[in-house]
């Protein structure tokens, strides 16, 4: 046998005795793995053959832990080596994720809300360069970077039955003082609960406390402003007429008899069961009451009249909501890009809007709306862009330990709107004058 024969085989050999012991390195790279695997994005994908896991944090809004539930089970057959655990945030205050950013755990990626995104930007991941990004008409930017994307933009409505509109022979109320007229009238006829309200979580009084103050200022920058106020709860101004409300349907019963003592599930089923005319809440809600009830033949909707003469301009706030970030301290970050991208793609957000009920925010996706499409061309309202998100105004919040939704709850159990503002302006005056 010639030379050039015996080293043939011994290189043969060599070969044989690499792939059989398993030894790593470029020659077995080249004989078991000639093929580079690609990502989905068409970069190299990392940890592409480890197990990874990513927490996906949303709050106990059961329709989207119902929906992403099931939907990310579709992102497992993409990507086989990575599980998406959908976790369940317990409040949308912020207050449960606090405690998880103080210990350094927070999911890898959660919703939040625009007025908390300000808190949490030290521990989010710029999203300056995603697809995604592009396409979204209302990206958080904070300092240059874009710290968060909304899932939703929605408005607030009252949802009400027709029926017994009709039966009752009630309007529409087009000012605050028919609203109150309404309630008094459905009271009356002594068969039905005016307005469902779940008073024993304070914040299903946001329709009233949070919102109704801007909306009547006519100001879309009233936190804003109210940031460089030092006394804005006091006599007269719209924080008093929105609390005055609330405590007149506190005192003339018009949320029922035991308000203080259901919350908001028991309150949804008094509506959804017809024995409560009306309940305020976001667009949002339509779809847990298409899924209870099955239909919404008996169902619309109206804009909370926050003005006190016909004349003034017909509002609701619309504002987005539900803002993605990013944890940037998630071990498995790149997997989680991926992961934002895949929910912002056509095929899986135009399942998740349609599902949901809300608006898009997305420009290449649309909405399908048919319910308030109707609604809107029936009851028609110009939408108040309501900016939550002002760094300046949370600060204020958070030194004066300010929380509306807790304010109206204490207004509704009894305590005097004077006194409620006394101690508000003392605590946000002490606040705004820390600042100077």
């Amino acid at each position: 046998m010639n030379r050039t024969k015996w080293l043939y085989l011994l290189l043969a050999a060599c070969l044989l005795f690499f792939i059989s012991i398993g030894v790593s390195g470029p020659l077995s790279d080249m004989v078991l793995n000639p093929v580079k695997k690609i990502s989905t994005a068409g970069k190299p994908a990392a940890n592409q053959d480890q197990p990874v896991k990513i927490k996906f944090g949303m709050w106990e809004t059961k329709m989207d832990i119902l929906f992403w539930t099931s939907k990310v089970k579709e992102y497992s057959k993409i990507k086989p080596n990575v599980t998406v655990e959908v976790e369940t945030i317990p409040d949308n205050s912020g207050q449960y994720l606090k405690v998880r950013l103080a210990a350094n755990d927070l999911p890898d990626v959660f919703y939040l809300k625009p007025s908390q995104l300000s808190a949490y930007q030290d521990a989010i991941l710029p999203l300056n360069g995603f697809e995604a990004t592009k396409a979204n008409k209302f990206p958080a930017v904070f300092n240059g970077d874009i710290l968060g994307l909304p899932l939703v933009s929605f408005s607030e409505y009252v949802f009400y039955h027709p029926s017994i509109f009709h039966e009752l022979n009630l309007q529409i109320p087009q000012t605050l003082g028919e609203f109150e007229q309404v309630l008094e009238a459905i009271k009356n006829h002594d068969t039905y609960i005016p307005i469902a309200i779940g008073g024993k979580e304070d914040w299903t009084f946001y329709p009233f406390i949070e919102f109704g103050p801007p909306l009547l200022s006519k100001d879309p920058n009233y936190l804003t402003n109210l940031a460089y106020t030092k006394e804005p709860f006091g006599k007269n101004s719209s924080f008093e007429t929105a609390a005055n409300l609330l405590k007149r349907i506190a005192e003339h019963r018009l949320a029922g008899t035991d308000a203080l003592s259901i919350g908001f599930d028991e309150a949804k089923q008094l509506f959804q069961s017809k024995k409560a005319a009306m309940i305020a809440l976001g667009q949002w809600y339509y779809q847990d009451y298409i899924t209870n009830v099955k239909t919404d033949e008996d169902l619309d909707a109206f804009a909370l009249p926050w003005r006190l003469d016909i004349h003034e301009r017909l509002e609701a706030v619309t504002m987005p909501d539900q803002y993605m970030a990013i944890n940037r301290n998630s071990k498995n970050v790149e997997e989680v890009k991926d992961f934002l991208e895949w929910i912002f793609s056509t095929e899986v957000y135009q399942d998740y809007i349609n599902y949901s009920g809300n608006t898009s925010t997305m420009t290449n996706i649309p909405s399908d709306q048919p319910f308030f499409n109707r609604v809107k061309s029936m009851h028609p309202f110009e939408p108040f862009m309501y900016f939550g998100m002002n760094e300046r105004y949370e600060t204020v919040k958070s030194k004066a330990q300010f929380n509306e939704k807790k304010a109206g709850q204490d207004i509704f159990s009894g305590a005097s709107v004077a006194d409620v503002q006394h101690m508000l302006n003392q605590n946000w005056s002490k606040a705004v004058e820390s600042l100077k």
